[in-house]
């Protein structure tokens, strides 16, 4: 059965039978659709959720564990053998303060790329707007990545940083992740379902980035004939806006940093564009 976004209802005037037929992909995005569904949208959240810690005999607590287990490895291997600089701040927090919105980019890009692959049963059977399935994938990470969040704050407070009207801008902060994710994964959800392949190099490209962001060093040691191309990386302005709101390390916002916005915007209207034209197609080539 093949599958339609935003689609158009009209009701025949002989059989009064309603009868759904494809939108206009371009013009209607899906968004007002998926407005209408909302209360769809969370049992997609609480599903997403639910099912990511079935059967784990811990349930939700490894979304405590996993951070405190991640930061303990990190801290021994960058902070403490290979002693990287943290410019005087203590690694641990320097090091989790980009730790928190670059997993929150990783753990969002990874699952709405893959939300029309891991749903496609559901997709075959029923009709509802496609583009919830991106935005349920999003806030089911964003639930894990609050609670990282507030284990961040913690873990400040337990270093000597003093809470500040700084932090509450800590969430605002996770929206550039949030587009940026967006933007990428929506146009690669659509790949993956004809090229398989295109989700081990995007677990590369991650990786990469990884290493390619301010996180584990301090950006002091890029060249300064790098920097301006190391700053259109939309994810350093993301961790550069963490450390200052809870180290109060300065922070100047550069051309650069507009440039990638821009990019970002584009390319997550882009994606919103093509995600609808081409998800109506994603059961015909299974």
């Amino acid at each position: 059965m093949t599958s339609y976004a935003a689609p158009l209802t009209t009701i025949s005037p002989v059989t009064q039978e309603r009868v759904i037929e494809p939108g206009h992909a371009w013009q209607d995005l899906g968004l007002r659709a998926a407005w209408r569904h909302r209360e769809l949208l969370r049992v997609l959240v609480w599903r997403n959720i639910s099912v990511r810690y079935r059967q784990m005999a811990l349930g939700m607590l490894w979304i405590v564990l996993e951070p405190l287990a991640l930061i303990g490895m990190l801290f021994v291997i960058f902070g403490m053998v290979l002693r990287l600089s943290s410019e005087g701040y203590p690694y641990p927090i320097f090091m989790f303060a980009g730790l928190v919105p670059f997993t929150f980019f990783n753990k969002a890009v990874i699952g709405i790329s893959d939300s029309l692959r891991e749903n496609m049963g559901l997709i075959s059977k029923i009709y509802f707007p496609r583009i919830l399935l991106p935005l349920s994938a999003a806030a089911r990470d964003m639930f894990d990545i609050i609670v990282w969040l507030a284990l961040l704050v913690a873990l400040a407070w337990y270093f000597g940083m003093t809470p500040n009207v700084r932090m509450l801008l800590l969430p605002a902060f996770l929206l550039l992740p949030l587009l940026t994710a967006a933007a990428v994964g929506l146009w690669l959800s659509v790949l993956i379902v004809r090229f398989r392949d295109v989700r081990h190099l995007l677990t590369i490209a991650i990786q990469l980035l990884m290493y390619g962001s301010p996180i584990l060093y301090s950006p002091s040691v890029v060249p300064p004939k790098l920097m301006t191309l190391y700053q259109l990386n939309p994810l350093y302005w993301a961790i550069e806006a963490f450390r200052w709101a809870l180290l109060g390390r300065p922070m100047a916002i550069a051309p650069e940093f507009f440039v990638s916005l821009g990019t970002v915007v584009v390319l997550l209207i882009g994606g919103l564009i093509v995600f609808a034209r081409y998800e109506r197609f994603a059961v015909d080539v299974q």
